[in-house]
């Protein structure tokens, strides 16, 4: 766990899931030293080419926070608001690597705080970043007026955390 600086409870699902290969010797967990060094290994490349900047817009504090934490367990750097207008206001004083945003919110939804933060970044003689919009309803009119408008993916809440991170990562490329 030292070598690895992660939780006992991330080294048990680790072996839950077949990542790491354990031999167990009276009640105790064993591990191959190059099992060990593959994994930090491994580690390093992913997370070398992920500190990006995110930003992402939900009104609901819970996925905000979800998001914040699964995100930057994926190496990503994460600021989380709760509106478009903040959302706007923090663009103009700071550059990311991406927006996330859901779709229905209060005031401001997903498209609008996009076409906002897009008019932003124009101004500020910025090129533009990769957008993804989450959502818990699957409207194919909405879907339909995000791609028009150049959205690069929509989300259906709740989500798969691999595909989710796959969708993240893909964003970039």
């Amino acid at each position: 766990m030292k070598k690895l600086n992660v939780s006992r409870r991330t080294v048990y699902y680790w072996i839950n899931e077949g990542i790491l290969k354990t031999i167990r010797l009276g009640g105790i967990y064993r591990f191959h030293p190059e099992d060990i060094h593959d994994l930090i290994e491994s580690g390093r490349s992913t997370l070398a080419g992920k500190f990006k900047k995110i930003l992402a817009v939900d009104d609901d504090i819970l996925v905000r926070e979800s998001i914040k934490i699964l995100l930057g367990r994926a190496g990503y750097s994460v600021t989380v608001t709760s509106s478009g207008r903040e959302a706007v206001d923090l663009l103009e004083k700071q550059d990311f690597d991406l927006a996330l945003t859901d779709m229905r919110m209060p005031g401001m939804d997903g498209l609008e705080t996009l076409m906002a933060m897009r008019k932003v970044r124009k101004a500020a003689g910025k090129e533009m970043i990769p957008e993804i919009i989450l959502s818990a309803y699957d409207d194919r009119a909405a879907v339909d007026k995000a791609k028009k408008i150049g959205v690069k993916d929509f989300i259906l809440k709740p989500f798969e955390l691999d595909d989710f991170l796959k969708v993240i990562e893909k964003s970039f490329v």
